[in-house]
């Protein structure tokens, strides 16, 4: 075959199912290149989706009643849209005019389901391997885990953030962790350090706790003030400075990642609840349960005293059209409190949208502002569900009717409308208790993005998607983009990947499927070395996701990967856009796919089983059993109250 070429060999291989590409690539550095041609992985992703296989199932079923059958496949636009028959069967051309008829019709089939836009670049091996391989996690050293020399106290982490490198891959991971210390862990994927802790800070240093006090009053102050407040947006790193921003309780400390000391302390009027991204051209925006403030690292801290302020009655409307804001003191008082994520959009476009800003939370609506008219409001977006996560990508909205393929549309429309400058902001949330997942369309055509107004919200019903209904049963926590899906984590604990419409499911699994249990066999201990858990003691006590960070940056040319052609020893860019998880427990995992060992380094474990014995009859343990029971019977309590919602009361 090697004279043979490379477009029929092509062709040839397309015939082969996915495990066997894969062996192929073994023969030659020739079969390799070709095996990875980023069309056939596209088919290929494309012939394994939910939304084909669901397609060819309707093609095939001859069991089910005919009308049901018949309604369904009128459903099913798209299908019925291209007809592969031939005007005449008897003529000689008739076999070559059907199969050039069923090649178009795939084509068409394939262009209303890919979910990249004209501009980016996508790896199709690689998507291949994020949709089908098997998931993998391997959990940060320490974080999460009991400290032999502190009690076998468990070391939390309370927040999360990633230090990108010039390339916008990670490189670093950056954790406050509950003792009021820095940590930071390996995160770069070419490094054979990948997972283990390369620096830490001393203790109290972000509670304010030095070493006037003995090392237990300090362990313990700090762990109450660090626990407090419990916000989720609380860490923003800043990668071109080396610098990183941590909220505790109301004081906003500056820290210098390079030597890791505080460069300063600015206060606030409020326990601060989110901050947005940090970027050296623009302010840091902080949320305060009650205000809204810019914060400019270039000017220096003020005193205490001046940035006191209090808030007395307070309104009690629930109407936003009454959201009052001005200038006091150059922040933003809200009407009702709860800012939970801060969306930056980026300022260098061509075009100037609904504003730089945007601030979602415990209120039902989205609140955006400019940020050169800031302090003032530019106008408010109704969601009705209350919002936990907001994040964007920066390609435009597409309708519902596009994706679906209408009756008659031209696929000139979808390729206009996926051409057009834009981004799709995307949010999660609750709706009544079960989760909500939303795309916003945020364009310079009108007819695609939604408005803002200052008095009263208008809203575009062809430039926005609800999904409320098959996203999730509890509340939604994190949503973030990775590569042409979007994925997002739900109270269950639950980790769920769906397309870019925000309702085709793509693959999900449980985070408390890869809790090991704790065994008295050596080998089920042995077999927890590879990918050391901080929980491997204990049995899994109902943990969730509270943040998800891709490990590549937006702004990076390889968000998503582009096709790399592989090096002399057949590696290439594939394993870089992993997820780094924050869970409820203080946990900090990496989620990967298709490798047996996210982290190369393998890290020695030591089991006591006298130490095992104490800690199951220790205290350690009955503080947990009683955090579950208290975990269940909060559940039970949440359930009655949806099933209460269902009567109107």
């Amino acid at each position: 075959m090697k004279h043979l070429p490379d477009e029929l060999v092509l062709h040839i291989i397309a015939y082969l199912e996915p495990a066997e590409l894969v062996n192929l690539q073994h023969v030659s550095r020739h079969f390799l290149n070709l095996s990875r041609d980023n069309n056939l992985w596209k088919s290929l992703c494309f012939s394994h989706s939910a939304a084909e296989r669901r397609r060819r199932r309707l093609e095939l079923s001859t069991d089910i009643d005919p009308r049901l059958a018949e309604l369904i496949r009128a459903a099913d636009t798209l299908s019925n849209t291209f007809d592969t028959s031939v005007h005449d069967a008897s003529a000689p051309s008739a076999e070559a005019q059907r199969e050039r008829n069923r090649d178009k019709r795939k084509q068409a089939l394939i262009a209303n389901w890919d979910p990249s836009y004209p501009d980016e670049k996508v790896n199709w091996y690689q998507d291949f391997i994020q949709r089908h391989a098997e998931q993998k996690i391997s959990w940060f050293q320490e974080a999460g885990s009991e400290d032999c020399e502190q009690g076998n106290r468990r070391r939390e982490a309370t927040g999360a953030g990633i230090l990108f490198d010039s390339d916008g891959l990670a490189d670093k991971l950056v954790a406050p962790l509950d003792d009021g210390s820095i940590s930071i862990w390996d995160a770069s994927a070419s490094s054979e350090r990948q997972g283990s802790l390369v620096a830490k800070s001393d203790i109290g240093l972000l509670s304010g706790k030095g070493s006037d006090l003995d090392h237990y009053t300090r362990l313990t102050q700090s762990q109450a003030i660090m626990t407090e407040t419990g916000a989720v947006e609380c860490v923003s790193i800043e990668s071109k400075l080396n610098k990183g921003f941590f909220a505790v309780q109301n004081v906003l400390n500056e820290v210098d990642l390079n030597t890791l000391q505080l460069v300063s302390r600015t206060p606030y009027p409020f326990p601060i609840t989110a901050l947005s991204e940090a970027h050296h051209r623009t302010p840091l925006t902080v949320g305060t349960n009650w205000t809204l403030h810019l914060h400019d690292t270039r000017k220096p801290p003020q005193p205490p005293s001046s940035v006191r302020c209090e808030l007395i009655g307070g309104s009690t409307d629930t109407s936003f059209s009454r959201l009052e804001t001005g200038d006091f003191g150059g922040h933003v008082a809200l009407s009702q409190p709860g800012a939970l994520s801060i969306l930056h959009l980026p300022t260098t476009r061509d075009w100037d949208g609904n504003g730089d800003i945007w601030v979602g939370g415990r209120f039902t609506s989205m609140l955006n502002f400019d940020r050169r008219c800031f302090p003032r409001l530019r106008g408010t977006v109704h969601s009705g569900a209350r919002l936990s996560c907001i994040t964007a990508i920066p390609h435009p909205f597409i309708p519902q009717d596009l994706r679906l393929g209408r009756p008659y549309a031209s696929p000139a429309l979808l390729r206009e409308a996926k051409s057009m400058p834009g981004y799709t902001m995307i949010t999660a949330g609750e709706y009544k208790g079960k989760g909500s997942l939303e795309l916003y369309g945020l364009s310079s055509e009108p007819s695609r993005a939604i408005n803002s107004s200052d008095s009263r919200t208008t809203r575009n019903p062809n430039a926005y998607y609800q999904n409320r209904q098959t996203v999730s049963s509890s509340k939604l926590l994190s949503v973030a983009p990775h590569g042409t899906r979007l994925v997002f984590a739900d109270g269950d604990g639950n980790i769920k990947w769906v397309e870019r419409d925000g309702s085709t499911a793509v693959r999900h699994f449980n985070l408390n499927d890869f809790q090991p249990r704790s065994s008295s066999s050596s080998s089920n201990q042995r077999s927890q070395l590879v990918n050391p858990n901080p929980g491997a003691n204990s049995e899994p006590w109902g943990d969730m996701v509270q943040k998800i960070l891709p490990t590549v940056h937006l702004s990076s040319p390889r968000a998503p990967s582009a096709p790399a052609a592989p090096s002399a020893d057949g590696a290439s860019s594939l394993g870089l856009e992993d997820l780094v998880l924050w869970t409820g427990d203080g946990k900090l995992g990496l989620v990967g796919f298709g490798r047996e060992s996210l982290f190369p380094l393998e890290r020695d474990l030591f089991v006591d089983a006298l130490e095992e014995q104490r800690d199951r009859d220790g205290d350690q343990v009955k503080e947990r059993e009683y955090g579950a029971e208290m975990r269940r019977a909060l559940e039970v309590q949440a359930r009655e109250l949806r099933w209460l919602r269902g009567y109107g009361l």
